[in-house]
């Protein structure tokens, strides 16, 4: 079920994260689209703004040419200045109303009547719309204005690069409110009372500006989609490294999942947020079945589960948190025993001591601690055989905490890494053998058979014995025969929460005292 869970946050990161992913790339594409619509809003504008003054320009220059008749040299004067101008293809000469001339088709041979106009401006223009005109022996439609004697044409092709996809855009003459059509789509523009206005729906991003020179207004109806399928590479490199996106959250979800599941993380956290919990395995003298004391055993477990310590141990070690942990258990193990009111002088509590930190010298600092210091019971430091300690340093470390008042008991003798000189150097009080030699004893083999050579070996040391994993009364026996002091193990009781040891210690010895 949990792994089912995980697999499910894992995935809803994956998919959060492409979601979001999108959304940005989204509001950055529609930022973008927006942007690329004001920029194309601009450059109609420059362009039409460009336009008319062009256009204004060359009527003033044409006016001031002192031209009244149709002459080769009036018809190059008028030439050179449609050619200075970048919008207008022609221009001509109007004589009683009548267009005499223009540049591209000369003297005309019967002047042409010129038509009322589409309408006259508040700079007095009169304004053409859409006249079909023969420049050059093709057909153009254009917008034809006239301002005193003289006319010019702009093709509506000049506007061309307006178009594009759906957009539609218009220019409007504005006079008093009242506005006409120029070029572009008719109905484009909304009328409103701002100069400048902007809109945006799920389909149009619709602009209109008006000139504060001239009397025109330019409207402008983007469709969104056409600008979207123009970013369309955009977008679809947008949605595949969102996709992607997702998908490196998912792994790294996955990754930093399994890493704060794995061992070491889960050790780590246990000891910073007290996810080892102490337990007591009772110490019983054989002789009188008493319980007087217990080895301190932690238990582990988190959101993730249990962790046997034959699998947090060695992380501690590989982690080399085994002083951190170590003073852990210590100061909650006694504090919680001293605080039972059920401790005595006669009380034996042992702990764990790794070898490293009897090395490292980390175990001077025990006598210091208050939780010692306030213990009213004995504290026995069990030290497992190991190459570490068979070194003068360490030898001598031990011998200072066992001058300050601290029993040491060398931990499954016959198992490691055995020398029987550690048991004279160490000066120590007991010996513990393991369960494993202690199992053998019903079944008479070779192991069992070397019991009796160790509790031989402790006498002759002035060493008192504990054997471990006592289960059956059989055990028992064989061991007080031997002369084996104290035994721990199931038959007196599994490892057990504190107040539960506290319970039985009590009833064992008859008192709270």
């Amino acid at each position: 079920m949990r792994v089912f869970t995980q697999q499910i946050l894992i995935v809803t990161a994956g998919l959060l994260s492409c979601a979001l992913m999108t959304v940005i790339s989204l509001q950055f594409l529609s930022h973008d689209i927006s942007q690329s619509q004001r920029y194309h809003a601009d450059n109609t504008l420059s362009l039409t703004q460009s336009v008319f003054y062009s256009t204004i320009q060359s009527l003033d220059d044409l006016a001031n040419l002192n031209i009244d008749d149709c002459s080769p040299a009036s018809l190059l004067k008028m030439r050179q200045t449609v050619f200075l101008s970048d919008y207008i293809k022609d221009a001509g000469l109007v004589q009683n109303n009548h267009l005499a001339c223009t540049t591209t088709g000369g003297e005309l041979e019967v002047p042409l009547e010129l038509d009322p106009p589409s309408y006259t401006t508040n700079l007095d223009f009169d304004v053409w719309l859409n006249q079909q005109l023969i420049i050059f022996d093709h057909l153009h439609s254009g917008m034809v204005i006239r301002k005193g004697d003289f006319t010019v044409v702009i093709a509506n092709n000049t506007f061309s690069s307006l178009e594009y996809g759906d957009n539609q855009w218009e220019v409007v003459n504005r006079v008093d409110e009242h506005y006409t059509h120029l070029i572009g789509t008719p109905g484009t523009f909304r009328r409103a009372e701002l100069d400048e206005m902007e809109e945006v729906d799920d389909n149009y991003h619709y602009f209109h500006r008006c000139s504060q020179t001239y009397d025109f207004c330019i409207a402008l109806s983007l469709y969104n989609f056409t600008l979207i399928k123009s970013k369309f590479g955009f977008l679809i490199f947008s949605l595949l490294f969102s996709a992607a996106f997702g998908i490196l959250i998912s792994i790294s979800s996955d990754t930093l999942i399994k890493r704060h599941g794995s061992m070491g993380s889960r050790v780590r956290r246990g000891i910073n947020k007290g996810h080892f919990v102490c337990h007591v395995q009772p110490l019983v003298d054989l002789q009188s079945k008493r319980i007087i004391g217990g080895e301190v055993l932690t238990r582990f477990e988190d959101q993730h589960g249990k962790l046997m310590p034959d699998e947090f141990i060695p992380e501690i070690r590989k982690l080399r948190l085994t002083w951190p942990f170590t003073l852990m258990i210590i100061k909650d193990a006694l504090s919680q025993l001293q605080a039972s009111g059920a401790i005595t002088s006669d009380t034996k509590v042992s702990f764990n001591i790794f070898p490293c930190d009897v090395e490292n010298n980390n175990i001077a600092d025990l006598q210091a601690l208050p939780e010692v210091q306030q213990f009213k019971g004995g504290i026995t430091l069990e030290i497992t055989e190991d190459l570490q300690l068979d070194s003068l340093v360490a030898n001598q470390h031990i011998n200072h905490i066992i001058q300050q008042g601290f029993e040491v008991a060398i931990d499954d003798f016959g198992t490691g890494y055995s020398n029987l000189k550690q048991l004279k150097n160490f000066r120590c009080q007991y010996l513990k053998i393991d369960k494993s030699f202690v199992f053998d004893l019903e079944a008479g083999s070779i192991r069992s058979s070397l019991v009796p050579h160790m509790v031989e070996i402790a006498k002759k040391s002035d060493l008192k014995v504990i054997a471990e994993g006592v289960e059956n009364l059989m055990q028992c026996k064989v061991l007080e025969d031997l002369d084996v002091e104290f035994g721990q193990g199931w038959m007196f009781g599994k490892p057990m929460p504190i107040s539960q040891f506290v319970e039985k210690y009590t009833q064992s010895n008859g008192s709270t005292d």
